[in-house]
């Protein structure tokens, strides 16, 4: 028995001192030779429709800043060619929020257009435009709205609500007494869609349509609704919305928009669900499953083609990706998916070339697992404290402004700049199949015949890359951002090759 015992040691010893040898081999091989990433045109997946982020909260303050200047250069840095050049507008429907006596937090309680001294107990007046104050209500968000649209580059708004207005909620506030409340009146569900779509149409019609009548609109009643949005600690608008409620409310919703477009001949459509949590695996409230269940009891249901979906819980994760992907592909396989909010939610303000990486690392998975149409950061514009801004505004003695911006405004701007609207994500397949180098890489073939190569290198060493699948494409415009430059640019004749350097992320477009 011992001599058995002592035999299987050796052999396991051996196997595993073999297994050990040939890691390293495989180790050595990556690290010092050249590897590939072969790119297949012929294996193509969705399509992309773009790159934005929300107005919310902080547009509340710089809207209604003197300061034409400093607007001007926002809305440029986030919307214009020489910025990220964003063609998503989130725009924030509040639900007065910002009104409510004793609300303690402001900015995270939006102005509403409602004028909410003409409710006299009947909830159709939420359907009559003449109750609605478009002039003054909101106007420093529509000022930076309307310097966003002149930009030309806005393809798509997306008009959201995080919480009904507070003259229809249960408990008069914009988030719920308690948690997990369902804070929305059943009988405001038909208020709460007139409510949106009136101030949907007039923003369409007085601002939109000066500038390009074939602007797609979507509009998203709920936000997060799996979250518990109320109690003491509530700082913000929310609502929290059940999965059999939310889908009654849904049901309500979709027939007064189908009407709405009926009448006045529009094309305003539906976007759900904005969820917050969709890797299924919390408690019974959150399961996204269980929403996407209860939505599939209805006829509206048969109507939608992509739902909304937001990246916090997951960050970099890929088990949730792949997760999440195949539910999708197994039980909704021709519903796009949209990522319309993310960030890291950390406290502070990390300008390192660590966090860049980490935002592009996000973004790529999302499209290359989650299959995103869409890519949507959370604010547009913050005011610093907190890793949730693009754009950081700030104050010096009360009226020196400056805006600054982060890596990770770079790093979306590889994507955002470069993956035009209408192109298609292809197979872009990387050789270290063990992940030793640290690098990931998604491509897409754009309208005009180009090829876009993104190339994220998080390891501490540079890269010499054959990319193969580009035959005849004898260009490359290279763009990198590393610790040290942000969109650094250079053309050159393509020879096959690419260099990735250390700790960046780079964007090769090929031409012929």
């Amino acid at each position: 028995m011992k001599k058995r015992i002592v035999r299987l040691s050796a052999a396991i010893l051996c196997s595993a001192l073999l297994i050990g040898i040939a890691f390293g081999i495989y180790a050595l091989c990556v690290t010092f030779s050249i590897t590939n990433i072969s790119i297949d045109t012929s294996k193509r997946f969705q399509t992309m429709r773009g790159f934005g982020a929300s107005s919310a909260w902080v547009y509340q303050d710089l809207g209604a800043s003197d300061d034409e200047n400093l607007k001007n250069a926002a809305m440029e840095m986030l919307y214009g060619n020489t910025g990220l050049q964003l063609n998503t507008f989130r725009y924030n429907i509040g639900a007065g929020g910002a009104e409510v006596d004793g609300y303690e937090d402001k900015l995270r309680g939006a102005e509403s257009f409602f004028k909410a001294e003409t409710f006299n107990g009947d909830y159709s007046v939420f359907a009559d435009e003449s109750n609605y104050d478009f002039q003054n209500r909101d106007s420093a968000v529509l000022d930076l709205f309307d310097r966003a649209l002149a930009s030309g580059n806005i393809e798509r708004v997306i008009f959201f609500a995080n919480s009904p207005h507070y003259l229809m909620t249960k408990n008069g506030k914009t988030h719920g007494e308690n948690y997990y409340n369902n804070n929305l009146k059943e009988e405001c569900y038909t208020a709460f869609s007139q409510y949106l779509l009136t101030i949907t149409n007039y923003l369409y019609k007085n601002y939109i349509c000066k500038y390009d009548k074939d602007i797609e609109v979507y509009i998203s009643p709920v936000n997060e609704p799996q979250w518990k949005w109320g109690g003491e600690d509530a700082t913000q608008e929310g609502c929290h919305f059940d999965p059999k409620p939310l889908a009654r409310f849904y049901d309500v919703f979709y027939g007064e928009l189908q009407e709405f477009n009926r009448a006045g001949k529009m094309d305003f459509q539906l976007d759900i669900f904005e969820s917050g949590n969709y890797q299924m695996i919390k408690s019974t409230r959150t399961k996204f499953n269980e929403y996407m269940n209860e939505f599939s009891k209805y006829e509206f249901f048969d109507d939608i083609r992509h739902i909304s979906v937001h990246s916090y819980g997951a960050d970099t994760s890929v088990f949730y990706r792949e997760l999440f992907a195949d539910y999708m592909s197994r039980y909704y396989p021709d519903v796009e998916v949209s990522m319309s909010e993310y960030c890291t939610m950390e406290w502070g303000v990390d300008e390192s070339i660590d966090m860049g990486i980490r935002c592009g690392k996000v973004i790529m998975r999302d499209i290359a697992m989650l299959n995103v149409s869409d890519w949507s950061y959370w604010l547009s514009i913050a005011k610093g404290g907190y890793e949730d801004g693009l754009v950081y505004w700030s104050q010096t003695n009360g009226s020196i402004n400056k805006l600054d911006v982060t890596k990770r405004y770079y790093v979306m701007g590889h994507f955002s700049k470069y993956v035009s609207n209408g192109s298609r994500r292809v197979s872009s397949q990387y050789s270290d199949f063990l992940g030793l180098n640290g690098v990931e890489s998604v491509a897409f073939k754009n309208i005009d015949g180009s090829i876009t190569l993104v190339v994220l290198n998080d390891s501490a060493k540079s890269h010499r890359i054959k990319v193969k699948g580009v035959d005849g494409y004898n260009r490359v415009k290279e763009v990198m951002t590393d610790s040290d430059v942000n969109w650094q640019t250079r053309d050159y004749q393509f020879d096959g090759y690419i260099k990735v350097p250390s700790r960046s992320v780079s964007t090769y477009i090929f031409t012929k």
